[in-house]
Parts: structure tokens; C-alpha cells; sequence
């Protein structure tokens, strides 16, 4: 390691440290100041000390792997299955109409391509999660329906994402073989969940050290690693992107360990002390902001419009269920922040080439501003739990 990394990684680490504090106190999430600390960081850091294939960069990129497996954690499939069919279906609508704005203002109107119009339909949970938090609504009906609802077209557009790139291949051959190899590797993925399934049930006692909160040989955190490499490794081998392989590696995680809150807790905090920051950083440092991103100000503009304005769908589906307007206004405005889509996508684009440089630091700004405007207006709007006045909000309508 140079002195020249040991420096960079040394002003990483404090920056990881402040950001959160910073974003507390803005009331803006952390990934969002970490991507502006990296964009600011940028002209005194060489290119070369971050370019693809450095020391930093390797990190970045192993962070990306842990935050798209946490990723996976928060897709519970189970839980998706076994929900009331009304936030399910809500979130398959969501997606629809998000894409269906997002190809009237991003691709009809401000004339993006298609990498944009599938962008602008991006909705995630991350930001959201934080948002119901403070204001004491995760573990309501009203949270639990928002969460839903997002979860649900975050796993639509993740399927999407990976479907678009296979369609990228510029034969029909290439493309049969895409499915071809993405067939091979979600068998892979089911037998890997079987056999540890299996496993659970045979050697309980070597896995009931993946739920103790203080073993010393933290049998669980190395396994669990072990696990994510193991699907991520294979993924490269069959040539199917690694992102797809670090979150299906979660969803086989949660789905056979299930709710075991140790382990996650362990897991997540490995991960969001230092290389999912370590990551979004990256980002920000890899990002150029030279004056070609300025001429897509329009395209900008279009994709915070498509984020916003479809999303209010969700208001009248919520208001049926029988909350106040202003909280279901509260609860779409939630879902307009999809951060971590957004700046994955920018990530894929960049790795597969589907996007540029320009295009690729466009859309990680249009998450920046995205997380810093939609989570304060909904914090505005989202009444606290035990305000009595705005929070006797039991449904008034049976389950959808």
C-alpha cells in the first residue's frame, strides 16, 4: 500500500465518520452527504488513486457487494407472499405507472434514453425506513403498508434492471445465452438454499452459533460472509452481474435464517460502519462533474418530476385503508427517494457500459438531490405516532 492509498483511505474513514453527524443534523441521510463529500473530495484526490482496479476502488466495490446483500436482507419474500394482496398488487401498480411517467417526461418530453426512462421508475425503501423510524411508525399498520408496497416495486424494478441489461446484447444468440446462464445461476442459487436449509435442520447446533450475539469465533458473521462470496463468486463465473449475485445471496440468507436479529445486526453494522460509506464515497469521487453534465439539467429536471409526481398514486391506495390524506400524502412522498437504485444503477450502467460518464454522474446527482428534497418534505408532512390528533388513523375499510 502507498502512502499516497494510506492517505486517501485515512481521509475516507474520517469522512465516513462526520458524514452521519452531518446528515443528522441536516436531517438528511448519511449516503447522501457521503456522496457529497466525495464529489468534493474529487479535485484533491489523483484520479489514479480511485481509478477502476486501486485499492480504493476494490474497497468501493466491495462495499457495493455488502449493500446490495443488505439489499437482499430487506426483500423478505416470504413476507411479500404472504401479505394482503392489496400492497402487493399497489406495488406492481407503482412500478407500472412510474414507468409509465418516467417514458412520458424523461423519454417523451425531454427525449433520454431508455437507461433513464427505466431509471425514473426506480422506488426503494432505504430512505423511507429512516423517515417512519424517527417519527414512530415502522412497527404500525400504516409503516408496515408503505414498506410493503415499496418493497414489492423495488423487487419489480430490480428484475427489470437485470432484464434490460440481458436485452442490451446485440444478437439473438448472445441474448439466449444471457438466459441461458442467468437460468443456470437461480438454479444454483435455489440448490445453495436448499442444501443450507438442509443443513439447518440436520446440524442445528452449528447454526444456533449464527444466533448468539457474543461468540468469539463469530461463526455466524464468517459464514454468512462465506455465503455472500460463494454466490457472488459463481455469478462471476457464468458472467452474470455480481450486483444480481450479492442480492439474491441475501435473499437466500434471509429466507433461510429468517428473522434472527443477531446476526443481521451483526452483519449490518460490519457493513454500514465502513464499506457501504467506503462505497458511496467512491461514488462521489469517481463522479465528474465537468460542465457536459450541465446540458442535462433538462433530463434532471424531467427524472425528479417522474420520481415525484407518479408516486402520489400510492395517497389515494392508503387513503382507501383508511389513513388521513396528509399522512398517505406522507407515505408516497416517502417512496420518492429511491437513493440506492438509483446510484446502483448508475453503478451498473457504468460497469456494463449501457451508460457514459456524463450520464452516469447524472444520475447519481438526481439521487443526491432526490434523498436531500423528498425526506425533509416528508418528514414535514409525516405527523409524529403519538401526536392523538393526526394519528387515530384505524382503517375505516377491510384488507384489500
Amino acid at each position: 500500500m502507498t502512502l499516497n492509498v494510506s492517505f486517501v483511505l485515512a481521509a475516507l474513514a474520517l469522512a465516513a465518520f462526520v458524514c452521519p453527524l452531518i446528515g443528522e443534523r441536516l436531517r438528511v441521510p448519511g449516503a447522501v452527504v457521503e456522496l457529497v463529500a466525495g464529489l468534493a473530495l474529487s479535485p484533491l484526490i489523483p484520479a489514479s488513486d480511485v481509478a477502476s482496479g486501486s485499492v480504493v476502488a476494490t474497497l468501493g466495490g466491495l462495499g457495493f457487494m455488502i449493500l446490495m446483500f443488505l439489499v437482499g436482507f430487506e426483500l423478505d419474500l416470504r413476507e411479500i407472499w404472504g401479505a394482503s394482496r392489496g400492497p402487493v398488487v399497489m406495488g406492481v401498480v407503482l412500478f407500472a405507472v412510474s414507468l409509465a411517467g418516467s417514458w412520458l417526461l424523461v423519454g417523451h418530453v425531454a427525449g433520454a434514453s431508455s437507461i433513464w426512462v427505466l431509471a425514473g421508475a426506480a422506488t426503494s425503501v432505504g430512505v423511507a425506513v429512516p423517515v417512519l423510524h424517527v417519527h414512530g411508525w415502522m412497527g404500525e399498520r400504516f409503516g408496515r403498508d408503505v414498506l410493503m408496497v415499496g418493497a414489492v416495486a423495488e423487487v419489480v424494478y430490480l428484475a427489470a434492471l437485470s432484464a434490460f441489461g440481458a436485452g442490451q446484447q446485440t444478437s439473438s444468440l448472445a441474448t439466449a445465452m444471457v438466459g441461458l446462464r442467468a437460468l443456470g445461476f437461480l438454479v444454483f442459487v435455489l440448490g445453495v438454499a436448499a442444501v443450507v436449509r438442509r443443513a439447518r435442520s440436520r446440524v442445528p447446533r452449528h447454526f444456533h452459533r449464527w444466533f448468539l450475539r457474543d461468540d468469539p469465533l463469530e461463526v455466524g458473521l464468517r459464514g454468512t460472509f462465506a455465503l455472500l462470496f460463494g454466490v457472488v463468486a459463481t455469478a462471476g463465473f457464468l458472467r452474470v452481474p455480481t450486483v444480481v449475485g450479492a442480492l439474491l445471496a441475501g435473499v437466500i440468507f434471509r429466507s433461510v435464517i429468517g428473522n434472527a436479529k443477531a446476526i443481521i445486526e451483526r452483519v449490518t453494522s460490519v457493513g454500514n460502519s465502513f464499506f457501504v460509506p467506503l462505497f458511496f464515497l467512491t461514488v462521489g469521487l469517481q463522479t465528474p462533474l465537468r460542465s457536459d453534465v450541465l446540458a442535462l439539467a433538462p433530463v434532471v429536471g424531467a427524472m425528479l418530476l417522474a420520481l415525484s409526481v407518479p408516486r402520489l398514486v400510492v395517497a389515494p391506495f392508503l387513503r382507501r385503508r383508511g389513513y388521513t390524506w396528509r399522512l398517505s400524502i406522507a407515505g408516497s412522498v416517502s417512496l420518492m427517494a429511491p437513493l440506492t437504485l438509483l446510484v446502483t444503477t448508475a453503478e451498473i450502467g457504468r460497469a456494463t457500459g449501457l451508460t457514459g460518464p456524463t450520464t452516469s454522474a447524472a444520475l447519481v446527482i438526481v439521487a443526491a438531490i432526490s434523498a436531500i428534497i423528498f425526506p425533509v418534505l416528508a418528514r414535514l408532512l409525516l405527523p409524529h405516532r403519538n401526536d392523538e390528533a393526526l394519528a387515530n388513523v384505524e382503517p375505516e375499510s377491510a384488507e384489500v
